[in-house]
């Protein structure tokens, strides 16, 4: 029968005050920029046009900035292609301090920088946009360790000092992880979204925030407002999303406390094809916000891969976040829907489910369904895996099933659990789950 860890082939079925509640992510609140500073020349660039920003991070010891410098200065014609490197400018972004050149030229032009300092590796860290792997570089220019190998193209990259790793973002998915020193992926982040589905550009790492520390992330299309996240990596949720009102190119992101600053290239793109050629975003500056100082949580609901790399019998962890919002009778409800089989209809069949609380505190109830006429079944989950399982006999063409909560059947309007191993079955007892990816 049908096994799936594809978590996006879910659908939404929400009513009530539930109804409210965004599955497709809203705009978020428009920050307005403070300054804006054209970074400075570097050697073999354009003479007043600055360098082609590429990532953003600051030096513990000096707090200057290090920029990264794409390598082209324009994505038209013509235009100059200085050496690809790493550039250090001071704290208000106007001056050069230095410039490392990347021993690594061919890497398909520099995508993030990072800077590492842990059990004695004081470097930068970079990756590029045609390569698997973190490289890093000493502020001299030379080279303090190997690289690390990737199973994916990389794009956004910043050090978690208190995780003790680097989050690497896929350039061909909206998902991140948190990659070790030695190469290991230790955990996950998804930024996918109804609605919404593109790789993340830059990642930040602010301890300030949440119980353990924010991860921002940016993207955004050329010629188009910026876009940023705060991911509270501890609740493993978004938390909230704003759009920068001048940044239509962005290419680094540093947050210092309430203050959020960020490289444009805009010069590079407004050279290219359209929309990029607005007179205003013609150049490569750095630009500082002001974030608020709370971040408001943002009530949406989701589903979504997992922080925790690995589930039950090696399975694919998601997450199942459920709001229905703040109604507490049969028609507040939020559920997921997952299309089933037509071999099993009219039969006998079992619905079955590895699932925890996210929270480990807190006891969750998850309603699960098989879409026989039947009313959900509810399931308390804590904080270990558990399966709970229900059977029904299937109706003629209503053999879907789905998870979710419902008022007056379970006291919590927000479920919050990861989950794995959902398993349609016919027969006495759902059987061991088996992973068979995109079923």
């Amino acid at each position: 029968m049908s096994y799936s860890e594809d978590y996006t082939k879910f659908t939404w079925l929400t009513g009530g005050t539930g109804a409210s509640i965004p599955h497709i992510y809203s705009a978020g609140t428009t920050l307005t920029v403070g300054t804006k500073v054209t970074v400075p020349d570097i050697p073999g660039g354009e003479v007043g046009k600055g360098f082609t920003c590429t990532g953003l991070t600051v030096d513990p010891d000096t707090g200057n900035l290090w920029v990264g410098n794409f390598g082209s200065t324009r994505g038209g014609a013509g235009g100059n292609s200085p050496p690809i490197s790493i550039v250090q400018v001071t704290p208000d972004g106007a001056t050069m301090v230095s410039q490392v050149i990347l021993p690594t030229q061919g890497i398909g032009g520099l995508q993030g920088i990072a800077f590492v300092s842990t059990n004695g590796l004081k470097c930068l860290a970079y990756v590029g946009g045609a390569d698997n792997r973190i490289r890093f570089v000493n502020r001299d220019g030379s080279v303090p360790r190997a690289d690390i190998q990737l199973p994916f193209t990389a794009n956004a990259l910043t050090w978690d000092p208190q995780l003790g790793g680097f989050w690497v973002g896929d350039a061909a998915s909206t998902l991140g992880y948190l990659v070790s020193l030695s190469g290991l992926q230790l955990r996950a982040v998804d930024f996918n979204f109804s609605g919404f589905s593109s790789p993340m550009d830059h990642f930040c790492v602010d301890p300030s925030r949440g119980t353990g520390g924010y991860l921002w992330a940016s993207c955004g299309a050329n010629g188009s407002p910026g876009v940023i996240f705060a991911y509270d990596k501890a609740q493993d949720v978004i938390v909230n999303r704003y759009l920068l009102d001048s940044a239509q190119a962005p290419e680094g992101i540093l947050v210092q406390g309430t203050v959020f600053k960020i490289v444009s290239d805009g010069y590079y793109h407004s050279t290219g094809s359209a929309p990029n050629t607005t007179g205003a975003y013609m150049v490569n500056e750095l630009q500082t916000y002001t974030l608020p100082s709370t971040i408001p949580a943002w009530r949406h609901a989701r589903v979504y891969r997992a922080s925790e790399m690995v589930g039950p019998n090696g399975s694919t962890p998601m997450r199942l976040l459920l709001d229905r919002g703040d109604g507490d009778t049969s028609a507040d409800f939020c559920f997921v829907t997952r299309q089933g089989d037509v071999a099993a209809n009219t039969q006998v069949a079992n619905l079955a489910i590895y699932a925890k609380s996210t929270d480990p505190a807190v006891t969750a109830n998850l309603g699960l369904r098989l879409l026989s006429g039947a009313s959900a079944v509810n399931f308390a989950v804590g904080a270990a895996y558990s399966r709970p399982f229900t059977s029904a006999t299937y109706a003629n063409g209503a053999n879907d099933c789905q998870f979710g909560t419902r008022g007056t059947f379970t006291p919590d309007r927000i479920v919050n659990v990861t989950a794995t191993g959902i398993a349609i079955n016919l027969g006495a007892s759902a059987v061991a789950y088996n992973p068979r990816l995109g079923a």
